[in-house]
């Protein structure tokens, strides 16, 4: 039996088509599944896994449904009131969140923006809400534009009486 070219062309069609489909899949499928793996692996050796926290609720979600159940960053309080000053939760693909209260430590965080990152979701909700502004840039993009803010308000102050 011998293949003519429109069987040949439907067949290598037909081969395409998989491929392309299977690729798809694979990357819809495995790229969260790939995240979530390393999320995993990072907590046993992450050093974050000494610092007290509730335990995961939800292996995907971790505690975002509870905070944005309540109002006014209630679960942060009552939170930091169980723990203390320093808490360790989860977030969406078993990520690491870690939140303070303690005055000397949120400003050496806020002091070394270099170091201390927005995580991923909170930039991009930060972006989507309020541009590429103050809030939003870190590093030198934002130490340029808060000198350039802080200037133009002393400078503003002088007119006034």
């Amino acid at each position: 039996m011998t293949l003519d070219s429109a069987m040949y062309k439907e067949l290598l069609d037909f081969i395409t088509w998989q491929k392309l489909v299977s690729g798809i899949v694979l990357v819809v499928v495995g790229t969260p599944l790939v995240r979530f793996a390393r999320n995993v692996i990072h907590t046993f050796y992450s050093p974050l896994r000494v610092i007290p926290g509730p335990e995961n609720p939800h292996f995907l979600f971790g505690h975002m449904a509870a905070i944005q159940a309540t109002n006014g960053g209630l679960w942060h309080e009552q939170t930091a009131q169980k723990y203390g000053h320093v808490v360790k939760y989860k977030s969406f693909f078993w990520t690491d969140r870690l939140f303070t209260t303690d005055p000397k430590a949120m400003n050496y965080i806020l002091n070394n923006n270099q170091i201390y990152q927005k995580p991923d979701q909170s930039r991009w909700l930060l972006k989507s809400i309020l541009g590429e502004g103050l809030l939003f840039v870190e590093g030198a993009v934002h130490k340029r534009q808060r000198r350039v803010l802080v200037d133009d308000s002393t400078s503003f102050s002088t007119f006034l009486p």
